[in-house]
């Protein structure tokens, strides 16, 4: 019979082993189920491989349209879309995916073995907002800010921060935002919440992603593609809110004034640990934000799963990965390790 630390691992390859009939984020031979728990590109490692040689790729009905979105076609055949709480049987373990709060269509994944034994994994997540998994004889988790210092007491106020600093950047002209893909949507939506109605122009890409998102029920509003007559004519109005990606950032002065009106830019970043929002310039904002839970989101997460075993992501989490390890251990006194070895930041 497979023991419960045996039956989880994070492999060398970033991908996670539930039990042996199913993998999440990245691709080992011979597993029969794929896991894309969301569409960072850290969590879709050799995606197109497992396509090719897995029986079913497992995600979110959104989360499943979004790849398409990205340009990876899952046949039909392949495709096992699963609603958050719906339970399917792999090979006698049983696959649940769980609410994450990290980027739309996000999951946590858990498997009952037919040993009876519980492993789940959190994939990215942050709270409140995401499913607590409780009775698991092992937990993977991700611990990107994993270290003690590294802490948002703000993240709650962050929204409607953000959103007020989209606000005001409107009543002078547009606003550009900068983020990674899976981020920018989720900041969409944030802003229609708060009532932010100005128009979101954005490239082709994100703009699939916006219409796969409204076919799933959300409220994204008016979105133009940049380069259509559309895009020409809001440009002029100087009143809309533009979407780059983060690596654009370096290049935000090189945009030209629309309508004779400077934009305003604004960075998203999760290493901003000093304040909420900085202004380094008149027209430009770094804004802490982030879809990671921060050090003590993920010490209240383990202190109420209180799982029997915790293994700490080390393929994304780095050296922060063996410090919580280490944490977990002595201060909540839950066994903890690190996968793949924490040889690699020890050298």
């Amino acid at each position: 019979m497979q023991r419960p630390l045996e039956a989880a691992a994070v492999l060398e390859t970033g991908a996670i082993m539930l039990g042996s009939n199913i993998v999440a984020d990245g691709h080992a031979p011979g597993f029969s189920v794929r896991v894309v728990t969301h569409i960072h590109q850290d969590h879709i490692l050799d995606l197109k491989k497992s396509i090719r040689e897995a029986s079913f790729i497992a995600a979110t009905p959104l989360t499943l349209d979004l790849l398409e979105v990205a340009g990876y076609r899952v046949p039909p055949s392949k495709r096992l879309a699963l609603p958050y709480s719906v339970s399917v049987s792999v090979d006698g373990d049983v696959l649940t995916l769980r609410q994450a709060n990290h980027v739309p269509g996000a999951a946590e994944i858990v498997v009952e073995l037919s040993n009876g034994h519980r492993i789940g994994y959190t994939g990215d997540f942050k709270l409140p907002g995401t499913d607590i998994l409780y009775e698991l004889d092992v937990l993977v988790i991700d611990a990107t800010y994993g270290v003690e210092e590294w802490v948002r007491p703000w993240q709650d106020e962050i929204d409607i921060l953000l959103a007020d600093v989209v606000q005001e950047g409107l009543m002078h002209g547009p606003v550009y935002i900068y983020g990674y893909y899976g981020k920018i949507e989720e900041i969409m939506l944030l802003l229609r919440r708060h009532d932010v109605d100005a128009p979101f122009l954005v490239n082709q890409r994100i703009g699939r992603s916006a219409a796969v998102l409204e076919r799933h029920g959300y409220r994204v509003g008016d979105v133009v593609v940049d380069g259509t007559r559309e895009a020409l004519e809001v440009k002029r109005s100087g009143w809309y809110i533009g979407f780059r990606h983060y690596s654009s950032w370096r290049r935000r002065r090189m945009l030209p004034p629309s309508n004779g009106l400077r934009p305003v830019h604004v960075l998203l970043t999760g290493w901003e640990f000093r304040e909420p929002l900085r202004r380094i310039s008149p027209r430009e904002w770094i804004v802490s934000f982030s879809d990671h839970a921060d050090f003590r989101q993920l010490v209240s997460y383990v202190e109420e799963a209180r799982p029997r075993m915790l293994i700490v992501d080390g393929y994304r989490g780095g050296r922060a990965a063996a410090y919580f390890a280490s944490y977990v251990s002595k201060r909540l006194g839950i066994p903890a390790t690190v996968q793949p070895s924490t040889e690699r930041w020890t050298k």
